[in-house]
């Protein structure tokens, strides 16, 4: 920026001389003619000369004016063209000189030790299990999945998960905060805009081109929308969900 700057106004300084020392040829050539024209009046000369001679002036202001552009065009040109290398060659040589601006290291923050990654590896596996064994608590969520329901009827299996779903809907309703992706009735049109999260929403069907996308809400979808655990227990091993009872008489 400051190379373009610093031969722009050199470019309009030559330009202002040469165009100034244009127009002074030119006004003294016009001086001079007037002073030929000057003279021959006071001789007394004939309307026919004065006619030829006015025309014949005008001829030549044509002609010297023309080969002053031509004249002071190739002297600029010339001069642009020294003074722009002249520039180029002092800042090239300036960047030679002037060392590389040193780069600045950022402080970013040390990474992880493989130690604290395995960690923080074991941390959330401690979390997840721990969400699960409060559903097994409250809820028997892990006896009905593991239950063997075969040697039951219709009718009893219904009364059970009725009290297994109440039970582990008032255990996610304590703990979660659960919000619908998108806060619309099921089998109802909506419109999928522009740059929407693909984590959140799922397309399927005849998925082409480019969004906006228009179809049928299939599932509204869930995340999180509040996590408040409890403090995880002590517990030397945190694998286990439940632990056995047994009962000694």
């Amino acid at each position: 920026m400051e190379t373009a700057k610093k031969i722009s106004s050199q470019l309009s300084l030559w330009i202002f001389i040469w165009f100034l020392l244009m127009g002074l040829a030119l006004a003294g050539f016009g001086y001079w003619q007037m002073g030929i024209l000057n003279e021959s009046l006071q001789g007394g000369i004939s309307p026919e000369t004065l006619g030829a001679m006015l025309q014949n002036s005008g001829i030549l202001f044509l002609q010297a004016l023309g080969g002053s552009l031509v004249f002071f065009g190739i002297l600029l040109w010339l001069t642009l063209r020294a003074s722009t290398r002249r520039t180029l060659a002092k800042m090239d040589v300036l960047k030679s000189v002037t060392p590389a601006p040193k780069k600045v290291k950022k402080n970013l923050p040390p990474r992880p030790t493989l130690e604290e990654e395995e960690a923080l590896d074991r941390e959330n596996q401690r979390r997840t299990l721990h969400l699960l064994s409060l559903l097994q608590r409250e809820g028997r969520l892990v006896d009905f999945l593991e239950e063997n329901l075969k040697d039951y009827d219709d009718a009893q299996i219904g009364a059970a998960v009725r009290s297994i779903q109440e039970n582990c809907q008032k255990t996610l309703k304590k703990y979660l905060k659960i919000e619908a992706v998108i806060d619309r009735e099921e089998d109802e049109e909506i419109a999928v805009e522009k740059g929407f999260d693909a984590s959140a929403i799922k397309l399927t069907g005849n998925v082409s081109g480019e969004p906006p996308f228009k179809g049928t809400l299939q599932h509204r979808g869930w995340r999180v929308g509040q996590f408040d655990l409890p403090t995880l227990s002590g517990s030397p091993d945190p694998a286990v969900i439940a632990p056995a009872e047994v009962e000694i008489p």
